[in-house]
């Protein structure tokens, strides 16, 4: 007989052969964000026994709260669409992208602009909302929480035999899932996470209230805000709040005359475009830090074990990657566990596939990412619709295309664009800009005028920035 223990709006459904500090499980998911339950709502459906730890407890603040169309495509699959629309949300039709001195317009990049028959929208939200009723849904199907538990040492990891010590006492489990986001703890465990040293960024970021969105048919649209040295996100998440951060190269940011914790308002007030924006905002006049964020713990997969979302891989927020490639692995190491347990794979069948299309998706998010940072593609991104159509696939690709395998036409077309970015930069195809530096705006000194324009990029890879006389 199964009883019924509340947990804040969380309600625990716990046999008693499964009661106090240890049990066994089929499965045990390190970590409550979106990757982990939707992990545990797959594994649960499945009728297997599973058990969600976090460390932390709910509510808790999160940031990415900006989906891909991937996700809406994922989450109607489990037939949770109609819950995220019951929950205060944004409807997110696309993005605009600005230079941050206010020069020129930011340009719109709208979904709709996407090549063939797909989905053209998705969502934003605040993720203690998000994250609450994705652990519900997973509460209701039999997946046991247990939040306030630290992993205090991983004694053995193999299928049918994974030994965890939690701050409770033992586990036992058949599978483990890492879904503990950048605590990385199996990366830590063996040793395999690894900083990407082309991307030390540190960001800052809060919640405001007032600030000024883009509106008309631009409405529900995240702004990007590029400068030299940093970038800016501004995301609704809710009718009255939005997201506000800002990116900045971690050798630039030891320039910033102010403490970590109240870089962001700097950083605001030297950056055009969203100093205008927030001129009317409320908040906290302190931000939260995040910095050494972009890693990688390959092998993502292993013996009885999957690395799900950011506890795998994380190279930055820039494109809004992070939760729905939570969401897509999450899905992706439930079923492949469900599978093995039914005798339709091998475990190390399972493992590779896994391993291989993870490596897949993290190596296209990785040229996109560093796209961004190459500011002659910068100028071609908001120089206005391309030939042949190029621009249109950009957006395919910026709206998650990758994940199901990208389509010729829409290849072809990216491919197109990279060749125009490599040709930009020393020839001009369209206008060069001369990227505004937040730093030199507030009276500090830049070491080079070549310093902090292109990252990401081997040195060898970088040619001469558009925008640098030769």
């Amino acid at each position: 007989m199964r009883r019924r223990i509340r947990f804040g709006a969380v309600v625990l459904i716990a046999s008693p052969e499964l009661d106090g500090a240890g049990g066994s499980w089929d499965v045990v998911i390190v970590g409550a964000g979106p990757a982990g339950s939707i992990a545990a709502l797959e594994l649960a459906r499945a009728g297997k026994r599973v058990l969600v730890v976090d460390k932390e407890s709910f509510p808790r603040f999160r940031i990415g709260e900006s989906m891909l169309p991937h996700a809406n495509r994922l989450l109607t699959d489990l037939g949770l669409m109609d819950r995220v629309e019951e929950l205060p949300h944004v409807v997110k039709k696309g993005l605009e992208i600005s230079f941050g001195d206010g020069r020129r317009d930011p340009v719109a990049i709208p979904f709709a602009r996407m090549l063939g028959d797909t989905i053209k929208q998705t969502f934003n939200i605040r993720r203690s909302v998000f994250d609450q009723m994705l652990a519900d849904e997973a509460t209701r199907a039999g997946a046991v929480y247990r939040f306030d538990e630290r992993v205090e040492s991983i004694e053995r990891v193999a299928r049918g035999d994974v030994r965890i010590r939690l701050s409770s006492g033992p586990v036992r489990a058949n599978w483990i899932i890492d879904a503990s986001g950048q605590a990385c703890v199996l990366g830590r465990h063996f040793k395999t996470r690894r900083l990407l040293e082309g991307y030390r960024n540190i960001s800052y970021f809060e919640h405001f209230e007032g600030v000024r969105r883009p509106d008309g048919e631009r409405t529900g649209f995240a702004t990007l805000a590029m400068c030299r040295e940093s970038w800016f996100w501004m995301i609704p998440i809710d009718e009255r709040t939005t997201s506000v951060g800002v990116v900045v190269d971690e050798a630039h940011a030891k320039r910033i005359p102010v403490p970590p914790n109240r870089r962001l308002a700097w950083c605001v007030e030297h950056c055009p475009l969203v100093a205008d924006r927030m001129k009317d905002a409320t908040g906290p006049t302190t931000n939260q830090v995040v910095g050494d964020f972009s890693y990688t713990c390959e092998p993502f997969a292993g013996d009885g074990w999957f690395m799900v979302g950011d506890a795998a891989a994380f190279i930055d927020p820039v494109w809004s990657t992070g939760v729905t490639l939570g969401i897509d692995t999450g899905v992706a190491s439930a079923r492949r566990i469900i599978e093995v347990d039914e005798g339709g794979r091998t475990a190390a069948s399972a493992a590779t596939s896994y391993a291989r299309r993870f490596a897949r998706l993290r190596s296209g998010f990785h040229g996109l990412i560093s796209n961004f940072y190459d500011h002659s593609f910068r100028e071609l991104l908001v120089s206005g619709h391309g030939p042949l159509d190029v621009d249109a696939a950009v957006v395919n690709m910026l709206a998650g295309e990758i994940f199901e395998g990208v389509p010729f036409q829409v290849r072809w077309r990216w491919e197109l664009m990279r060749w125009l970015r490599e040709i930009n930069r020393h020839r001009k195809v369209v206008d060069w800009i001369r990227p505004h530096s937040i730093l030199q705006a507030g009276g500090v000194a830049l070491p080079s005028p070549r310093a902090g324009v292109i990252r990401g990029l081997r040195r060898g890879e970088r040619g001469r920035p558009s925008w640098q006389p030769s």
